[in-house]
């Protein structure tokens, strides 16, 4: 048995704890890439409420990976506030959505399933892979590396003549144009 799927049977008046730590390689869907996130822990409360199953808990984890300025380990915790409802029966197609005038904003998110169990895995994947940040920081204000000599700025500074290295900065052409442009007489 998967460790994320809850057979229905298990669920009792109280709801049945869901307290586990699962590795990203037994979350990710087949054909997807990888997220640098080695584990993820699930907790939180499945419970019966109504014919429909509602789970409220958290998914937490660090993604680890190199920084993206200067290349040293960084280390990015996320934890996320979940709440999910599940109700039985078959996925209604895209169409069938708005009912009665009701639009996608109007109605909470209800997942379906089919079966005896509800599977949480593809849940926790995707609030993992929503919480993956756009950029990997080993420290918020990581100076990174030289672009001269490739030293890293957060051990000291380099050494590098600083006019030289304004010289090869990517808007360093358009700093010279812009002193061109104030020595031209104005035009009448």
């Amino acid at each position: 048995m998967d460790t994320l799927s809850v057979p229905l049977a298990s669920i009792t008046e109280n709801g049945v704890t869901v307290d586990e730590t699962v590795s990203a390689d037994e979350l990710r869907p087949e054909g997807t890439l990888e997220l640098p996130v080695p584990s993820v822990h699930v907790r939180g409360t499945l419970q019966r409420i109504s014919g429909e199953y509602l789970f409220r808990g958290a998914v937490a984890g660090t993604f680890v990976h190199s920084c993206d300025r200067c290349l040293a380990p960084a280390e990015v915790p996320f934890e996320t506030k979940v709440l999910w409802s599940f109700e039985p029966g078959a996925a209604e197609p895209d169409a069938e959505d708005a009912r009665d005038g009701e639009t996608q904003s109007d109605k909470v998110s209800t997942y379906r399933f089919e079966g005896n169990e509800i599977d949480l895995a593809p849940f926790v994947w995707e609030e993992a892979s929503l919480a993956a940040p756009t950029k990997y920081l080993c420290r918020e204000d990581c100076a990174g590396l030289c672009p001269q000599c490739g030293a890293n700025l957060n051990v000291g500074p380099c050494g590098c003549p600083a006019e030289q290295s304004m010289e090869n900065k990517g808007f360093a052409g358009l700093d010279r144009l812009l002193a061109q442009l104030d020595r031209k007489p104005p035009e009448e």
